[in-house]
């Protein structure tokens, strides 16, 4: 029997393919099934042995790499580097000191939008954002990929007004920032950002669908994108992977 129907059904239906068998490739790793030091099955027998595209199987494994337990060997093939996760890379610094410094920050990452939902805000939701009660909002959940490195430092919820919902459409690829389609496409500047920062445990779904251990800290920054006339445009309320973000800040005093 293909080793797809062993897992759990309910699991399948809750998390994108990709992720599902990421999970599994997870499990199967750390169980021994795929022993460190050995050769991980090519892509046409993944996509056959789980019973997913080879698309599903890319993306599952390039997270692999990203945790440092896979290494892909030109000529030899992708060989199992260790049983957990372990995040080799260093992490990622930013100077976000003032609104140009984020700005560019922004254009060097990527919105990966893996599920999507809409929401309308109550009194206290409303309140807390300073926006109108009652209103719709487009709900997507996404991570946010480095481009140059490809790596993935967060995952976001990102609330867009459904008046904006095309931005969407061009989220792939190394696509502008959310900052400059809003611009380009409909003429909305926006004047203000209001940044909360706190550090938490990873969500659930992040957890899931990242390959992180439960209990994962984060570092959770909420930004508020607003027009000169304080109307919230967009907000984003993202959870860095630890290890994988630095955020740097310098201030000096008047004429100093």
């Amino acid at each position: 029997m293909p080793e797809r129907e062993n897992r759990p059904a309910k699991e399948r239906k809750l998390l994108p393919r990709y992720a599902w068998l990421h999970q599994c490739l997870l499990q199967d790793i750390g169980s021994g099934k795929y022993a460190v030091g050995s050769l991980l099955p090519t892509e046409a027998e993944l996509s056959k042995a789980y019973g997913v595209s080879r698309h599903t199987v890319r993306e599952a494994t390039r997270r692999l790499v990203d945790s440092g337990m896979i290494r892909r060997q030109p000529s030899t093939g992708t060989v199992v580097t260790a049983a957990r996760p372990t995040w080799p890379s260093p992490s990622y610094a930013a100077a976000l000191g003032t609104m140009q410094e984020f700005m560019a920050f922004t254009e060097r990452t990527r919105l990966e939008v893996f599920d999507e939902e809409v929401i309308t805000l109550d009194e206290g939701e409303a309140g807390r954002l300073r926006c109108e009660v009652g209103s719709r909002w487009l709900l997507w959940h996404a991570n946010r990929r480095l481009v140059e490195e490809d790596k993935i430092i967060t995952y976001t919820r990102a609330m867009v007004r459904p008046e904006f919902e095309s931005i969407k459409d061009r989220l792939h690829g190394n696509h502008p920032s959310m900052y400059r389609m809003l611009q380009e496409q409909f003429g909305q500047e926006v004047y203000k950002v209001e940044q909360e920062i706190e550090s938490v445990l990873m969500p659930a779904v992040a957890v899931a669908q990242l390959g992180l251990d439960e209990g994962s800290p984060a570092l959770r920054i909420v930004r508020a994108y607003r027009d000169r006339h304080d109307r919230l445009l967009t907000l984003s309320d993202n959870y860095y992977i630890a290890n994988r973000f630095r955020l740097l800040t310098a201030w000096t005093k008047d004429g100093a």
